[in-house]
């Protein structure tokens, strides 16, 4: 399946960043030994802090539009960070139905650490590039990650076409 195009690269880099920056964390001890900080505590740190950035009051269903899951799954997610000790979960001044989320300190500071540290990574990954580069290459990606999130893919006609896919691997199969 060779494909020259720039698209065909793109496509296959992404695939390659996904893995490595999607991999689960190593099991890292938290400050409780019984804890081990997760990929999805992590998910979950850097939603809620985002979203405090621009809403008055994080909950479970604005983390769960921003991780683009489940309310159910989000609260799952939000549940674990908070037995974890990285967010805390508060009463609502705007409806008391719902709970407010917040970070803990715990949490700002595994924010801090895992930052820094990705952007040590990166830094170390284009250290030698010249700058011009550094800079095209920042302001080229900020560009297709703006677009990629204005336009997202359509999942729908995907599963449609991998399960056209199958049924006609199938037909060809019970045909032979």
């Amino acid at each position: 399946m060779k494909d020259g195009t720039p698209g065909a690269a793109i496509d296959v880099a992404l695939f390659r960043l996904r893995r490595i920056w999607a991999r689960p964390l190593r099991t890292r001890k938290a400050a409780d030994p019984q804890r081990s900080v997760q990929m999805s505590n992590v998910m979950v740190v850097h939603a809620v802090h985002k979203l405090s950035l621009d809403v008055p009051e994080v909950t479970v269903g604005a983390v769960a539009e921003q991780l683009d899951v489940d309310p159910s799954t989000a609260s799952r997610l939000v549940n674990d960070a908070i037995g974890a000790g990285f967010v805390e979960r508060e009463e609502s001044e705007v409806d008391a139905r719902r709970a407010r989320l917040r970070l803990s300190p715990r949490g700002r500071r595994v924010l801090e650490v895992v930052v820094a540290s990705r952007r040590t990574y990166v830094d170390g990954l284009i250290a030698d590039w010249d700058e011009a580069d550094r800079e095209t290459f920042a302001r080229l990606l900020t560009r297709f990650a703006e677009a990629s999130a204005a336009c997202p893919p359509d999942l729908a006609g995907l599963d449609r076409l991998i399960a056209e896919a199958i049924e006609e691997t199938a037909a060809s199969t019970t045909l032979q």
